[in-house]
Formats: structure tokens, C-alpha cells, sequence
């Protein structure tokens, strides 16, 4: 996987992002994703939000995530990705894009009817891009039909959630990297939503 600084993909467009960030064959990602880990500064100790998925999804039912979904080919830039996927998921509004901890890559399998009348499987690879995010106001609501619920967790509680491998580390990193920006460590690239 070719090395990824987010930031850098937030001015640019879904094929843009496509032809600059490639898989190790050389080839784009079939589907682009973003993951935006919103912090709370509000509260004395750190917290960021998780949200569960609901128990009806097809992958990963019931287990808890970052705010973020799919790059919409509507979608102007990839900073509207994350602007959109964080109102539609968590109803806020981002203020402002701090930082990004590291991306990853992931396979889906979906069975297809195949020529023969049986199933074939086809595999989808994604790209996640992972940004930090501080939001205008927290006030959440989450939709019933992609979440059950939406909870701001410390770092102390990141392993009484059950969630994905990669996402434990990419909200581990999160974290590291928000203590290290509260206390002037981290070096922000801040990226203002707001137009």
C-alpha cells in the first residue's frame, strides 16, 4: 500500500484520491472510505465517539466504529465526504479537520449468481482515510438505521467496546495523537470546514 498522509487527499476529488493512493498491484482501491474520529474537548479527559452498528448489518453487526462511510462520486472533495458522513451519521456539524492517524485497507466478499447457476465470490478492496475531527457543537443523534447507539469513550475504556482489530488501533493512535495535541506535541495541519 502506497504511504498516505490524509490531509493531503481532503482537496481532492474521488478519482483524484483513486489515482493517488494505489493498492500494492499498482491498481486504484475499488471503494474509497473516510473514518473520522470526533473528539470532544469539552470533557477534562478526552473522549471520542463510538458508534454501535446495528444488529441488522450485513458485516460487522453490533460492533462499535468511527463516524464515516463511502466517498459519493457527488461528493466535490473529500473533505464533503467527511463533512456529509459525520452529519448523516452523528447529526454534527465539522468545524474543523485537526489531524489524520493512519489508513488501512480492507477486502469484502459478496457471492454473485454466477454463470453456472451457483454462487462466485467477488472480492471489493477499500481504502479507510482516517481524520481527527472537532465538531461546532456535540449534540448527537444517531440514525436507527445504520447505528443502535453513540457513546463518548476515554482512552482507559477503549477495551470494554467490542470492535474490529483495525479499528482498536486507529482509535488507540487516535487518542495518542489528540493527548499529544491538547499538550502541544502533536503538530496540527488544521483543515477549517467551514467555507
Amino acid at each position: 500500500m502506497t504511504s498516505i498522509n490524509a490531509m493531503d487527499a481532503l482537496p481532492m476529488n474521488k478519482t483524484e484520491c483513486r489515482q493517488a493512493y494505489l493498492q500494492g498491484n499498482g491498481k486504484p482501491y475499488d471503494k474509497l472510505v473516510i473514518g473520522a474520529l470526533i473528539f470532544n474537548r469539552a470533557d477534562e479527559v478526552p473522549k471520542i465517539l463510538r458508534l454501535k452498528r446495528a444488529a441488522h448489518e450485513k458485516h460487522y453487526p453490533n460492533i462499535f466504529e468511527i463516524p464515516g462511510g463511502k466517498v459519493e462520486d457527488s461528493d466535490h472533495t473529500i473533505l464533503d465526504t467527511v463533512q456529509r458522513e459525520v452529519y448523516e451519521e452523528a447529526s454534527m456539524k465539522v468545524k474543523e479537520v485537526l489531524g489524520c492517524v493512519n489508513s488501512f485497507d480492507y477486502s469484502i466478499e459478496k457471492k454473485t449468481s454466477g454463470k453456472d447457476g451457483g454462487q462466485e465470490s467477488v472480492w471489493s478492496t477499500s481504502l479507510q482515510l482516517n481524520f481527527i475531527c472537532e465538531v461546532a457543537e456535540y449534540g448527537l443523534s444517531v440514525d436507527p438505521e445504520e447505528h443502535s447507539e453513540g457513546k463518548l469513550i476515554s482512552h482507559s475504556e477503549i477495551g470494554d467496546l467490542e470492535m474490529t482489530e483495525q479499528m482498536h488501533a486507529v482509535v488507540e493512535e487516535g487518542f495518542i495523537w489528540i493527548e499529544g495535541y491538547l499538550t502541544g506535541l502533536s503538530k496540527a495541519k488544521a483543515y477549517v470546514a467551514a467555507r
